[in-house]
């Protein structure tokens, strides 16, 4: 086996790979004794067909294996052993792997196409200035979320007369425009919110009416969703069409929910050991929680800034057509990308593969790594949060966080998801650590509205009503196929 290396650009070079009889005859012939011994053909006796036979019928298949296995295996250690930077991945050279031909020929020469990773010459320090906000938690946002904590804790109650968050059940009756109810109509039993009830008209109609009260409503402006009316109704989607929209409602019960009171058995239900006794305890525990959930998203964006502006600084080349070429050939069974398609991209994707390269050179540099330890905690943070999403809020048994955290661990892509997000973490902390920050205080309020401006700002075609500010926490300058460029460096350092 000999490979030889010739370069063809400032960042391009081709592998030519020397096969000869003595890299593969070994493994092909133990492959055909291993045939012939399974091999039955009529006239002979199981595992007694003539060895030429055998040759005669699969030698090329066999040989073929067991050559590009062999072919695979080298080239990448050749790629290890010489410490090559290589982009993606090599590509076969098909004009000239197209004349080989495993009939014929007993020694054979493969060449592959491969990009190189420029060098990065990067030193984080105060000459790189970014912007840092500080959110400031007012006492709008502090009681507002309290409120949502009563709500969200509160019991239910029976009512009398409907106010506008309450859960109203009652009977359904088909009607026909005039208000008769029609013979043979369809009708059911169900519940409505009137807090999700999209025409204000209607929801007024519902607010201030009492048990035993018919209102006559608009099942499709009352419910906006299809798939909520045919759950309201207990009808297929494809029977809607079927029936009227007009509903005779008949109130049968109300329930509101009583928001939980401000003491100790909640305060041991949202913090857990933590030993809070009154209000003002417990308004500052909730302060630190907002200040620390909204200082992540803050981080998210001034890691995405720090990205930019340091993108803007540093000025290298990328190896684009080949780039390009290995994008296309990766995506070939997607219909819907092809060479025109990724010339297009391109210019939006060149970001996005220069600071997956930047981001590699800072984990060498600055020697980032990731314990198990850490994974670990990571995980159980990750599914206690979870669980507190869905309204758990007691702690949970280390055991079963531990079977999930293992399951987590079985999902190649989820832990790469992870690992990917603990490394923005930690180089989002060198940032912090190293540059000079441009501190900024702004309310939760204000920064939300800067968020989706500059989110528009990128994206002049998003919807009008965009107001989450975790929309713009990913650099959206480096959207379409920009997940590609995750994967550009072969570089096993990250794991």
């Amino acid at each position: 086996m000999n490979i030889v290396q010739e370069s063809t650009g400032e960042l391009t070079a081709t592998l030519k790979v020397q096969v000869e009889p003595n890299d593969y005859q070994d493994k092909v012939n133990q492959e055909l004794k291993n045939l012939q011994k399974k091999a039955q053909m009529p006239g002979f006796r199981p595992g007694k067909v003539p060895l030429g036979l055998v040759k005669k019928m699969y030698l090329k298949n066999i040989m073929a294996e067991q050559v590009n296995k062999i072919l695979n295996s080298s080239l990448y250690e050749y790629i290890e052993k010489n410490k090559l930077n290589v982009l993606g991945n090599p590509l076969p050279n098909t004009e000239n792997d197209d004349k080989i031909d495993f009939e014929k020929q007993t020694e054979f020469e493969f060449t592959f196409d491969i990009g190189l990773s420029p060098d990065i010459d990067l030193e984080l320090n105060e000459d790189i200035e970014v912007e840092y906000h500080k959110i400031i938690i007012d006492d709008e946002i502090l009681q507002e979320s309290i409120d949502n904590i009563r709500k969200q804790n509160g019991k239910p109650i029976e009512a009398e007369t409907v106010e506008k968050e309450d859960m109203v059940e009652g009977e359904f009756e088909e009607i026909d425009g005039e208000g008769n109810l029609l013979e043979g109509g369809h009708s059911n039993t169900s519940t409505i919110s009137v807090g999700y009830i999209g025409d204000e008209p209607t929801k007024e109609k519902f607010i201030g009416s009492k048990l035993g009260d018919a209102l006559d409503i608009d099942i499709e402006k009352t419910v906006e969703s299809e798939t909520e009316r045919s759950n309201i109704l207990n009808l297929k989607k494809e029977e809607l069409d079927q029936y009227g929209k007009n509903y005779r409602f008949t109130i049968q019960k109300i329930t509101r929910i009583e928001d939980a009171e401000l003491n100790e058995e909640l305060f041991e239900k949202i913090a857990p050991n933590k030993e809070i006794r009154d209000e003002d305890s417990f308004k500052e525990f909730i302060k630190g929680e907002l200040a620390k959930n909204y200082q992540q998203e803050v981080d998210r964006n001034f890691k995405n800034d720090a990205s930019k502006t340091i993108l803007e600084k540093l000025d290298f080349n990328l190896p684009e057509e080949f780039l390009k070429r290995w994008i296309l050939e990766t995506n070939a069974e997607n219909e819907k990308i092809d060479a025109e398609q990724v010339e297009k991209d391109f210019v939006n994707q060149k970001d996005a593969f220069k600071w997956q390269l930047i981001q590699t050179h800072l984990i060498k540099k600055y020697d980032i790594k990731i314990s198990q330890e850490e994974l670990m905690g990571f995980l159980r943070s990750m599914i206690t949060q979870q669980f507190m999403q869905y309204g758990y809020n007691q702690a949970l048994p280390d055991d079963i966080i531990d079977n999930y955290a293992k399951t987590m661990l079985e999902n190649k892509e989820q832990m790469r998801q992870v690992y990917d997000q603990l490394y923005d973490l930690k180089i989002t902390d060198i940032f912090k650590e190293k540059l000079k920050l441009n501190e900024k205080e702004i309310s939760y309020n204000d920064f939300v509205t800067q968020m989706n401006e500059k989110y528009k700002k990128l994206n002049p075609d998003a919807p009008s009503d965009t107001d989450q500010p975790d929309e713009i926490s990913e650099n959206k300058e480096n959207d379409g196929l920009a997940e590609e460029g995750k994967d550009i460096s072969n570089d096993n350092q990250r794991q």
